[in-house]
């Protein structure tokens, strides 16, 4: 049985309707039942705490844009909001979709990104990681995320995606969609070695039902599972360290692998590595970069590299870009390394260049 919910999006469909809005202040509700009367908008405020604004021609847009000029970020973070078409009141059927006005406002202008995750509009860049003393020989190419606007030629890069998802909480939706396009791109490449592919362990609720269309998807394209490292990304935002166990559990149950990314960016990482046993770390590029010329990160990294050894773990350095980082990396025995030194992310996937 796969999860219904990170498959289908709700929109904010035009039409006559009635936005609810809670604030977390009463003096916030009062303000607002004033300044949007006075706008010529009909409002009512029959039950207590709530506000009732009905939106006669459907159109949105002009009151949001009211909204965050009437509201502070914190008003509007911290204001329940409901909208529903006009003919019905809410009640307490309509409570699963209650959100943030922050979340409601962000859906409004999210249209393209709602376009683009439907129509699975996705393409993949790949980089190569290489064996740290043969740099000739591809270990794995890490695929990343660009989206693509239906008709467009443009590309959108990870951050604007990612910010746009998160603010309007797509990012179920867009996390699904990449995990099966990264498989079936790289599959499509026929890239023979191994795949890294991001997963934000943030937008997996049960892994037996979130992750039964990535499986599905490996199995329709016959595919060795083994070939798949999928790789934790975001790992300052895991507060539920038991979870994330269950989703890796679930992951290597499946045949895959999996790699703890952006090692050395901060705590949370280094309380993961014990817990988790990843078959593969990354060391950050805030880590890497100049890791020649500083003596101090020199120390730190170099446990880092030791501990992972003794916990049997493969490295991986990422975002190596000079010969002398290279170098240091190749002295302290990383077996893997990543970067524009080597290959920039395209497709198809690029052949590494070997530094003179």
């Amino acid at each position: 049985m796969t999860c219904q919910d990170c498959q289908v999006i709700e929109r904010c469909t035009p039409g006559p309707g009635r936005l609810y809005l809670a604030p977390f202040l009463s003096h916030t509700l009062k303000a607002l039942h004033s300044h949007l009367q006075t706008r010529g908008y009909p409002v009512h405020n029959g039950t207590p705490g709530v506000l009732e604004v009905r939106l006669d021609d459907g159109d949105l847009q002009p009151l949001a844009h009211l909204l965050r000029d009437l509201m502070s970020e914190a008003e509007i973070r911290d204001c329940q909001a409901a909208l529903l078409p006009r003919d019905q009141s809410f009640g307490i059927v309509h409570l699963p979709r209650t959100q943030t006005l922050h979340t409601l406002l962000a859906r409004t202008c999210s249209d393209w990104l709602i376009d683009l995750i439907e129509a699975e509009s996705l393409v993949f860049h790949f980089q190569p990681i290489v064996h740290t003393l043969r740099p000739d020989q591809v270990f794995a190419y890490e695929s990343l995320m660009r989206g693509q606007l239906p008709g467009k030629n443009s590309l959108i890069y990870p951050d604007r995606l990612l910010e746009q998802a998160r603010a309007a909480r797509l990012m179920f939706q867009l996390d699904r969609v990449a995990r099966i396009n990264a498989i079936r791109q790289a599959t499509g490449h026929d890239i023979r070695c191994n795949i890294f592919i991001n997963f934000n362990p943030t937008t997996i609720y049960d892994p037996a039902y979130c992750l039964q269309t990535t499986l599905q998807e490996v199995r329709r394209l016959g595919a060795d599972p083994d070939r798949f490292v999928f790789e934790v990304v975001e790992t300052e935002a895991v507060s539920d360290t038991a979870h994330l166990r269950r989703i890796v559990d679930f992951y290597r149950g499946a045949g895959f692998r999996v790699a703890l990314d952006d090692l050395g960016a901060g705590y949370a990482s280094l309380n993961l590595l014990a817990e988790l046993r990843p078959d593969f770390v990354k060391f950050d590029r805030a880590m890497v970069k100049g890791i020649d010329q500083d003596p101090f990160r020199q120390k730190v990294l170099a446990k880092l590299i030791e501990m992972a050894g003794e916990l049997g773990i493969a490295t991986i350095a990422e975002g190596v870009e000079t010969r002398a980082e290279w170098d240091w990396l190749r002295g302290q025995q990383v077996n893997y390394v990543q970067g524009y030194l080597f290959a920039r992310p395209a497709t198809p996937p690029p052949a590494p260049e070997v530094p003179k």
